[in-house]
């Protein structure tokens, strides 16, 4: 997967862009988020993010400067996002070498085919990179593409647990879920796995399986007739008011004033 890190001082404009964006359609995956350029580019050199979507007009440090900081630490494509009035930020972005310049509010058709078009550049990307890696090994002696082979079959082992874990929580995740059962499912050692999916994805177990959890509520808001506590229940919250009290942390409103808010604009 291409791994993203979202930028953004606006509570609601991050979390909505992570949570309803639908990535994994486009072969993304957020590892992380920020809310500032200053956290941005913490996260950006531990996480090493294939691309950086973020905002120009942040505190602390802005999108424009975090984009300098990160050149020559990271190789990342770069989605800013701004405002109308922000169009001479935009042009001096452009000059950094920034692709694709998205204004507010954000148009979700734009959205995705600015996705597609980033997925596509960054996966020709890596295969050219995969090939150039590649060419010094022809040159080397038996031992060396040997030693590789094992070095590559141990970065498989380790990718194959993730995606199974993942593929694991998205098929269980109405149910009381927690890591020791992937763990055991994958006949591995929940410390190993906590370690691994830390490692790979940039959150933990937990984190990920909220956001999971919240973005397919957010789902069935926008879908269903069915009562709060009856979505809970369909995203593996047994306690409604614990669910209620989870959404608001992470997108703001209840789920309540989400649905009501849905209403009111159809």
């Amino acid at each position: 997967m291409i791994k993203v890190l979202v930028v953004e001082d606006e509570y609601l404009v991050r979390k909505g862009l992570v949570l309803t964006t639908p990535w994994e359609n486009y072969g993304l995956e957020v590892i992380g988020e920020a809310e500032n350029g200053q956290e941005g580019l913490l996260l950006a050199t531990e996480l090493r993010p294939d691309l950086v979507v973020t905002d120009i007009r942040m505190p602390k440090m802005d999108g424009l400067e975090l984009i300098e900081r990160l050149e020559g630490v990271i190789d990342a494509e770069y989605l800013i996002i701004s405002g109308y009035n922000e169009f001479e930020y935009a042009k001096q972005a452009m000059r950094l070498g920034v692709r694709d310049y998205l204004l507010k509010p954000i148009d979700d058709e734009e959205l995705y085919q600015i996705l597609e078009r980033l997925s596509g550049l960054i996966q020709s990307k890596k295969k050219l990179q995969k090939v150039q890696d590649s060419l010094p090994l022809i040159q080397d002696s038996k031992l060396q593409l040997f030693n590789e082979y094992l070095s590559d079959n141990e970065w498989k082992v380790k990718e194959n647990y993730i995606r199974e874990a993942i593929k694991y929580l998205k098929l269980h995740y109405r149910e009381d879920l927690n890591i020791r059962k992937v763990a055991d499912s994958l006949k591995i050692s929940e410390s190993y796995l906590s370690r691994l999916f830390k490692m790979e994805t940039g959150y933990t177990f937990v984190e990920y399986l909220t956001n999971y959890r919240i973005k397919k509520a957010i789902e069935l808001l926008k879908e269903k007739s069915e009562k709060v506590y009856e979505i809970a229940e369909m995203v593996g919250y047994s306690d409604s008011r614990y669910f209620s009290a989870l959404f608001r942390k992470y997108v703001g409103v209840t789920p309540s004033e989400f649905k009501d808010g849905l209403s009111r604009k159809n």
